[in-house]
């Protein structure tokens, strides 16, 4: 883990003091076992799967159900890459992230058979366990900067690596449909730990932390591959009308980049303090471990979880339509069950400043890259 380090007065960090991954084989496991994987594909395979790292398709990370996706579905692989494939997935996350991963896309074959009364036949078409795509930004190999991706119906997952280190798990994207049903709950723990963290503020912190009474129909952020200074949640759903909201609801949703809405951590008592930091870890474990040291001195950096704040939108029960966001400089994280009377989850993980690894591989280029005088060395 490297050390954490404070802003000066500005609030900016020095570049020589910037949070850097480093000291792990983090990286190194996950290249290879992307090379492992990429070495079994035929020509045709690789042709489909590989584009350029600077492309700019890395950063539609749209998680519906869309027509001419680029990338390998998994469901064009052979028993032995597809092997591979989750192979390469759990070496990315944590295992229950893995776990939850898996559960989702399996979760689709209970959706085609729900979704048979009102689509018939052409449910199996976009209800489809193994459509989900599988892309390589640069071809992986040690020492290298690359990305990859992985991108279906509820399902969104981003990893950079830059020059060998392992240096973004966002955006990390997970949902579920239906929420709740038989012994499928995937993002259960996520939601009970944010309505105990909700259940055990005072009334004025709830008055503080509900930002308004009915929540978004989906993320406020949306799927932008850039988050800007200021974003506003959608009318309603993509391709859904279930769940509509008028142009003050979007208003008193809206998300500020430099003024963060609800209740700070800082301000809560040791009880409270310690359901939102289990809140916080459910999202930001859902990184490989040896990253997730990094993502908090990226936080600590950035003034601390004190200065991250959790506000809430919509009913207070589990069978209300509700949201909650927890936001800092570094951090955004969205949970949306509005859809659905209250039963179809999204939840994503985000970096405003990495995404992508954009903050590191910018600093990267300026500082590392610099040109060196005619016949030297680097």
């Amino acid at each position: 883990m490297t050390t954490t380090q404070h802003p000066q007065p500005g609030g900016e960090l020095p570049d020589a003091h910037r949070p850097r991954p480093g000291g792990s084989f983090d990286a190194t496991a996950i290249t290879f076992g992307a090379m492992g994987l990429f070495d079994t594909l035929t020509a045709d395979q690789r042709a489909r799967v590989l584009l350029p790292y600077a492309d700019p398709g890395r950063t539609h990370w749209n998680f519906l159900p869309e027509s001419g996706r680029h990338g390998l579905p998994l469901g064009e692989l052979d028993r032995r890459q597809e092997a591979l494939a989750h192979r390469l997935i759990a070496e990315s996350m944590s295992i229950p992230a893995y776990a939850r991963v898996v559960q989702v896309m399996a979760n689709e074959h209970v959706l085609r058979e729900l979704n048979l009364p009102v689509f018939g036949h052409i449910a199996p078409t976009f209800r489809d366990a193994r459509g989900y795509f599988l892309s390589f930004f640069g071809q992986p190999q040690p020492d290298t900067t690359w990305g990859w991706r992985l991108v279906g119906h509820h399902l969104s997952i981003n990893i950079t690596v830059l020059d060998g280190e392992l240096v973004s798990a966002t955006p990390f994207l997970l949902g579920a449909e239906p929420a709740r049903f038989g012994p499928f709950r995937i993002l259960g723990e996520e939601e009970d730990a944010a309505f105990v963290l909700l259940d055990n503020l005072t009334g004025p912190q709830q008055q503080q932390a509900i930002i308004h009474s009915k929540p978004p129909a989906d993320f406020v952020t949306r799927t932008v591959a850039t988050i800007g200074d200021v974003e506003y949640p959608g009318y309603h759903g993509v391709g859904r009308r279930d769940a509509m909201i008028t142009d003050e609801d979007r208003k008193a949703l809206a998300y500020f980049r430099a003024h963060p809405r609800g209740v700070r951590a800082a301000d809560l008592s040791a009880t409270q303090r310690g359901h939102f930091d289990e809140l916080l870890a459910r999202f930001v474990h859902r990184a490989r471990p040896g990253l997730v040291g990094f993502e908090m001195d990226r936080i600590a950096a950035a003034g601390g979880v004190g200065e991250l704040h959790f506000a809430w939108a919509g009913g207070a029960s589990i069978d209300q339509p509700h949201y909650f966001r927890i936001q800092g400089p570094v951090t955004l994280i969205e949970f949306d069950n509005a859809e659905d009377n209250a039963n179809h989850v999204h939840s994503v993980w985000r970096d405003p400043a990495n995404d992508f690894g954009a903050d590191l591989l910018m600093h990267h280029l300026e500082h590392d890259h610099t040109e060196q005088p005619p016949g030297s060395t680097a």
